[in-house]
Parts: C-alpha cells; sequence; structure tokens
C-alpha cells in the first residue's frame, strides 16, 4: 500500500502543506477549526509520518540512550523498567544498553548513542572508572544525566543517594539490636559499596567502638554472580563468628541468604542479614529481608525529568540532587539474647 502523502492530507482538509506542518509538529498557531479539519483528514486516511524525515526536520529523534550497568542484578532491571516507562510516557523511545560493569562498553555505547543522534543519554548505576564519563562530557554536544552515580571533577547533572547516610542507618540499626561482630559483605566495586562502609564506620565511631572490629568480606562481582562466597563462609566458621552480616546491596544479601541456608545456619537466630537497595525479591524471600531502601522509581523521575528539560533548552547548569534512604526492617534480622 503507498504511503500517504502530506499533498493528499492537504486537498482533503482544504489547507496548505505549511498548515498540515504546522498541525502535527505543534510549531505554530493554526485555528480550532482548521485543526480539526486537519485532525480529521490525517484520521480518515490513515496517515502515518515518516519519522525518519520528521527527525531530520527537527533535530529531533525523540529518543534516549538507557546504559544500565548490570541487568543480571534486579536494582537494575527494576531501575531500567522505570526509566523505559517514564521515557515512554514522556512521548520517548528508550535505546537500553547494558555496559555490563565495564567501562570500555559503555565508552563504546557512549560514542554509538551519539553516532544514533539520541536527544539526550540516561546512565544509570556506578562504574568504578570514570573516564568514558569524563571524555563524553568533553565534547559536550548531548545532554547527559547521571543516576545513582558521583563522577568527581566535572560538574555532570546528576540524582544520588545519600550512602553515607543509608550505611549509618543499617550499622546504627544492628548495633541497636546488640549486635558488635558484623560483617560487611561486598565486592568492593563502586564507590557507592565503599561509601556505605564509610557511613557504616562513621556510626561504629559515633558510638565509641572501634570501626576496625567490622569484619570486611570481599569478593569480585563475578564471583558473587557464580553464587559462591568462600571468604565469607570461612568468616562464619571462625569460633566467634560474627552474629549479623550487611551486604553492600540485595543482591548480595540474597546470595549470603542461600549460603546461611545452605549450611544449615537459622537466620536471624543465628545471623541477622542486612541489604541495600530494597529490591522486590527482598520481600518475597524467606526469611524477608531487612533492607535500606533506595528510592529508585524518584530518583528516575527525578533524571529524567531533568534530562527533558535539558533536552528543550530550559536548563543550563548542572544540578545535583542527594536523596535520604530509609530503612525497611523484616524477618532477617532480630535482637541479640
Amino acid at each position: 500500500m503507498a504511503r500517504v502523502t502530506i499533498n493528499e492530507i492537504a486537498k482533503l482538509a482544504n489547507v496548505s502543506k505549511s498548515t498540515i506542518s504546522r498541525v502535527l509538529n505543534q510549531s505554530g498557531p493554526v485555528s480550532a477549526k482548521t485543526k480539526k479539519a486537519v485532525l480529521t483528514a490525517v484520521e480518515r486516511l490513515n496517515y502515518k509520518p515518516n519519522e525518519i524525515a520528521r527527525s531530520l526536520a527537527l533535530n529531533k529523534t525523540q529518543t534516549i540512550g538507557l546504559i544500565i550497568q548490570d541487568l543480571r542484578n534486579q536494582y537494575y532491571a527494576q531501575a531500567c523498567w522505570y526509566a523505559e516507562r517514564k521515557l515512554r510516557n514522556l512521548g520517548y523511545t528508550a535505546i537500553i544498553c547494558n555496559a555490563d560493569n565495564d567501562p570500555s562498553i559503555e565508552e563504546s555505547f557512549l560514542t554509538s548513542l551519539r553516532y544514533r543522534n539520541v536527544d539526550g543519554i540516561l546512565c544509570i548505576g556506578v562504574q568504578e572508572n570514570p573516564m568514558s564519563i569524563l571524555n563524553f562530557r568533553s565534547q559536550g554536544d548531548v545532554p547527559l544525566v547521571l543516576i545513582d552515580r558521583l563522577v568527581k571533577g566535572i560538574p555532570v547533572p546528576a540524582v544520588n543517594l545519600d550512602n553515607i547516610y543509608g550505611g549509618q542507618l543499617a550499622a546504627d540499626y544492628l548495633l541497636d539490636l546488640g549486635h558488635r561482630r558484623i560483617a560487611f559483605a561486598t565486592s568492593d566495586f563502586t564507590d557507592a559499596e565503599h561509601i556505605r562502609l564509610e557511613g557504616f564506620r562513621e556510626a561504629f565511631l559515633a558510638r565509641g567502638l572501634n570501626p576496625d572490629d567490622l569484619i570486611i568480606v570481599t569478593q569480585s562481582e563475578e564471583e558473587w554472580h557464580k553464587g559462591t562466597c568462600d571468604p565469607l563462609l570461612k568468616v562464619l566458621r571462625q569460633r566467634k563468628p560474627p552474629t549479623a552480616v550487611f551486604a553492600s546491596n540485595d543482591y548480595k544479601a540474597l546470595w549470603v541468604l542461600r549460603l546461611l541456608r545452605q549450611h544449615q545456619i537459622p537466620v536471624p537466630e543465628e545471623v541477622s542479614v542486612v541489604g541495600y537497595d530494597d529490591i522486590e525479591t527482598a520481600s518475597v524471600v524467606h526469611p524477608a529481608l531487612t533492607t535500606v531502601h533506595q528510592p529508585i522509581d524518584t530518583m528516575i523521575n527525578l533524571g529524567a525529568n531533568m534530562l527533558i528539560s535539558f533536552i528543550k533548552g530550559e536548563l543550563e547548569d548542572a544540578p545535583q540532587k542527594i536523596l535520604k534512604p530509609w530503612l525497611i526492617e523484616r524477618e532477617s534480622t532480630r535482637r541479640v539474647l
């Protein structure tokens, strides 16, 4: 079937082609009567605009690059779902890219998205190496907003969480329950994990406790994805094992719960477990996971609105939004008896 043209719509509506363009692109004033005539003709002819031609004419593609660090992690999958839906509701199509926790992959995506003429980019999640963002921002021709990521040295618009406060929340909660031998399970991969540990240590210091008593259990992200945690198992087999484990995110906390179950270590009777993020699975596992809630839906909403404001030329500075987390108490923790 041949594509309907603007000429045919103009003929049926008895208006000029420029009037058709003003109505379809909302680029100029037309009377209500004329607008109704044009839209009626569009509907009768089942007209579908040529999006490529429109994007060339307007220098807009109505697409947003959405870079996610690791879609295997439910936190990022959940963030991706929120972001795609938000952008869709704003009239944009998301091009979703999984960086796989690899700075070189992220940098290649940033380059590719620029060549695809996306209107802007949302980058969600932390990378250890900031050079891809620094290099991209130095060219400065595509609006970029970071969510759950802090890049020091250059002003990049971002929405972040107060992870110092989040680490303090988890520490204060466990200390109030009487725990003193606490393991911090992490990959030591991201600044967010470092900062959460820093907050945890500060809570120890504020109570006159020695932060060096905190047992740090570290293994790589890939080892966590394999579902093993031999360093934690070794700690749990010590003569004085920890009575609580604080995992640097919920993904790791779920693996900790699995490890404890495999070795018949009851939770929370012998070991309490606290996570960080409050992914959906946290509330449905058994026992349900106590965790620090990260309001990713609010962060996505703020970040997407910020990006669209940049695209429309309504923002010129680089705002930094910092949100506060809160603790959700569930079944995986209890007071030391």
